[in-house]
């Protein structure tokens, strides 16, 4: 089965992609049905209208941003992009961060069905069952952008001023990856991704998934604790939702903000 080709999607930039919710449907499982040949060409589903347009971008990087959605979400028991936190789906939460600083914003899923009701533009996953490098390669092969902007579906909190910096790595030239450095080490998500990666993500998902790893790899540059913490202060870029007890804590956390960027020091 061939790979989709780049001229099967629509412009990037065209208010139809933007503003429906438009599932490409690539070679992958669609409700565990094998994608036909129609399928394999990237054809378009459109769903429902979305509630409104993103709102209006306004950083000059030509960025696309990815919301990396595939996991199987086995801790926490029920699918993530979905997932209501303060009364909007993750997915929703992430796809507003993002969308000041990318000229698109796609969900990377393997439920394009279920996800369709979100509003965003969504893709399958070109390689199923590859973890959340899987969805990268999506993102960097469909891209009409030279760099992607990367982000975990179950990350909803990803600091403005964060992915500012990392945008603006773009804007100024950088390594084929920009990523940050947290306590916990280096973290691939946020990050900014460029598209010459895409036959290097390819060939290491021959041996290996994780995406830790794959920094190791292709030694990005990094954005050092110091910088991390000066844009992060509270970490919340980071927290990861995988349990009912975490997701517990992002709503008494989401709940007890005083006003906008106004965090709860104990999250």
């Amino acid at each position: 089965m061939t790979s989709p080709s780049r001229s099967s999607l629509p412009p990037a930039t065209s208010p139809a992609f933007r503003n429906k919710a438009l599932a490409i449907i690539g070679p992958c499982h669609l409700n565990n049905q094998k994608g036909s040949g129609e399928g394999a060409g990237g054809r378009i589903v459109s769903g429902p209208s979305a509630p409104g347009p993103l709102p209006q971008l306004t950083h000059p990087a030509q960025l696309t941003g990815a919301i990396l959605a595939g996991g199987r979400s086995r801790r926490l028991g029920q699918d993530k992009a979905g997932l209501r936190l303060g009364g909007k789906p993750l997915a929703l939460w992430v796809a507003a961060a993002l969308s000041p600083v990318v000229s698109d914003c796609w969900l990377i899923t393997n439920q394009p069905l279920a996800h369709l009701a979100l509003g965003l533009p969504l893709l399958t996953d070109l390689k199923p069952s590859q973890g959340p490098l899987g969805g990268l390669l999506t993102a960097l092969f469909y891209a009409r952008t030279p760099w992607v902007l990367a982000a975990a579906v179950d990350a909803p909190f990803p600091a403005p001023a964060l992915l500012a910096a990392l945008a603006g790595c773009a804007v100024k030239g950088a390594r084929q990856a920009v990523v940050c450095r947290s306590p916990r080490g280096l973290e691939p998500f946020p990050g900014l991704y460029s598209v010459r990666l895409l036959s290097k993500i390819t060939e290491f998902l021959k041996t290996d998934r994780r995406p830790t790893r794959f920094l190791e790899v292709c030694r990005p540059q990094v954005l050092d604790l110091i910088e991390v913490n000066r844009l992060d202060p509270q970490g919340q870029s980071f927290f990861n939702l995988n349990t009912p007890e975490e997701l517990e804590r992002a709503a008494v956390w989401l709940a007890g903000r005083s006003g906008p960027g106004v965090l709860n020091p104990s999250f």
